[in-house]
């Protein structure tokens, strides 16, 4: 969500409140539950109300406490906005004395969310004009919804923690925002949803793999925040990027710890799902002296997973994004429902990128969900266990061809030296390795894919220096592992590139 990234903790939960309780009849006692409102019944704000007017029920201090803050909002339109998204019923007497039909009215108070976004669009000017306000140009749907309604709950937020004196709040916006034409580039940071795993990553150096019955000896052992998921996210924040993490994992103390240092890289984890009385995953990881690793992984999905609701709740956030990163670490519901969800969004929709790990063991997606996707990132045994064509040991380039045919824009095949892009209406192009080694794994490529997007925002298309670029933030990470596990910052990837010349398509 716009703007979300530099919230405070506390402002950014109470978004995620609002968006919960703008559904259905808004925001009415009856459904200010912990589950709906927690972040906002359990705030400063609503204790210091119910001290203040002796108010004992939560709720109703809550409702209050929202109405207050509404009253406060700098621009007329955006209380009338408000108060017909939440269902407040603020405007009553003014819409009465004004004429409004009374249908119209009961329709902005307590109607569905849709009805009551109709009857404010569709009154827009005479609702205006019965409040006394400067009616601005009548905003779309979509852009009610993801653009103007977010912005609205930010600033609320900011009203009820105490926080608007350090927030500019700023007027409505009710024209569709400027897109920049194809090859331009943009100074502004890119916005990025990840929608991935977390998990707590046990990480052991080591020779060689037990055989059963046997055991090996560990030279060294870190415990760490991983998964794919949070890997992607991180990368890109240090890439300078805004980034949403859509994630799930426990409340205990290893999902505590993950929690906080993806706040520490400036990851917005306000729409974590956090999951009560849970075991965050686990994965055990065995390093190998020649930077090979294996791996064993504890989901716990029967209990710390997304859902297609958990996404489709943040469909504001992600029409706001530039990309969507996906991994198959999410059930493969939740990633054929993203994506049909994103691609609904039209021809300015984010760009979408698939990366998929360890793929499904139920079989591969659809070929709806692979004609959703804008660039596939894959190792070839990966392609290989997706593929729909005849098993065995495809080449390359036919599994590369294969994927075009299912309706992918672009397949990136990453392996040890290099790799190859296959893309529609263009030829087949081999990405050039770095004079340094360049090592393929799972979270080289998951830098590959936060790089790739990074540059995406930028460039708004695919060119030759952008895969390059990409490939030296995957080269730069391998050649610094052995003292830093960290990912690269784009000072560390130009420096790469000047030991990188020529071309990177060959």
């Amino acid at each position: 969500m716009s703007g979300d990234h530099f919230l405070p903790s506390e402002a950014k939960a109470l978004v995620y409140d609002f968006t919960v309780l703008r559904k259905n009849q808004g925001l009415k006692q009856s459904r200010l539950t912990e589950d709906r409102a927690g972040n906002l019944l359990g705030s400063r704000a609503v204790s210091d109300y119910m001290a203040k007017h002796g108010v004992g029920d939560p709720a109703a201090a809550a409702i209050q406490v929202v109405i207050e803050s509404v009253r406060q909002l700098s621009v007329l339109s955006d209380q009338i906005v408000a108060d017909a998204v939440l269902g407040l019923g603020l405007f009553l007497t003014e819409y009465t004395d004004q004429h409004v039909q009374p249908p119209v009215i009961r329709t902005l108070e307590t109607a569905d969310l849709g009805d009551r976004r109709d009857s404010l669009r569709n009154h827009w000017h005479h609702l205006h004009q019965a409040v006394g306000a400067s009616a601005p140009e009548t905003p779309g749907d979509r852009y009610l919804r993801d653009t103007i309604e977010p912005r609205i709950f930010r600033d609320l937020a900011m009203l009820i923690t105490g926080s608007a004196d350090d927030h500019a709040m700023t007027g409505p916006i009710t024209t569709a925002p400027r897109t920049l034409p194809e090859g331009a580039r943009t100074s502004s940071p890119g916005k990025v949803v990840v929608v991935g795993g977390v998990a707590m990553d046990h990480v052991f150096h080591s020779e060689a793999v037990p055989l059963p019955e046997t055991s090996v000896r560990a030279t060294d052992h870190a415990r760490s925040p991983g998964g794919k998921g949070l890997s992607q996210a991180v990368a890109a924040a240090r890439l300078g990027l805004e980034v949403v993490l859509i994630a799930a994992c426990g409340d205990d103390e290893d999902g505590t710890t993950i929690k906080q240092y993806l706040e520490d890289e400036r990851v917005d984890t306000s729409m974590m799902k956090i999951v009560r009385n849970e075991t965050t995953p686990q994965t055990a990881v065995i390093e190998f002296p020649d930077a090979e690793s294996a791996a064993v992984v504890w989901h716990n999905e029967n209990a710390v997973s997304l859902n297609t609701q958990d996404v489709h709740r943040y469909r504001a956030v992600l029409a706001a994004s530039d990309a969507v990163l996906l991994t198959f670490e999410i059930p493969q519901d939740v990633l054929s429902s993203t994506l049909n969800l994103v691609t609904g969004m039209g021809p300015e929709r984010p760009v979408t990128v698939v990366t998929p790990g360890q793929p499904y063991d139920t079989g591969p997606p659809s070929g709806q969900a692979f004609a959703q996707i804008d660039y596939l990132v894959a190792h070839s045994w990966e392609l290989r266990r997706l593929s729909y064509y005849t098993p065995g040991r495809q080449a390359s380039n036919h599994l590369g061809e294969n994927f075009l045919r299912l309706g992918v824009k672009s397949v990136c095949v990453l392996g040890n030296r290099g790799g190859t892009i296959y893309s529609h209406n263009a030829p087949q192009r081999s990405i050039t390795p770095p004079p340094s080694m360049l090592k393929e794994s799972s979270i080289t490529r998951d830098l590959f894919c936060a790089a790739l997007v990074a540059r995406l925002v930028e460039d708004r298309s695919l060119t030759d220096d952008a895969v390059r670029w990409a490939t030296a933030a995957m080269a730069s990470f391998t050649e610094d592992y052995a003292n830093a596990r960290t990912f690269p910052d784009r000072n560390r990837i130009e420096q790469m590139l000047r030991v990188f010349p020529g071309e990177t398509w060959r």
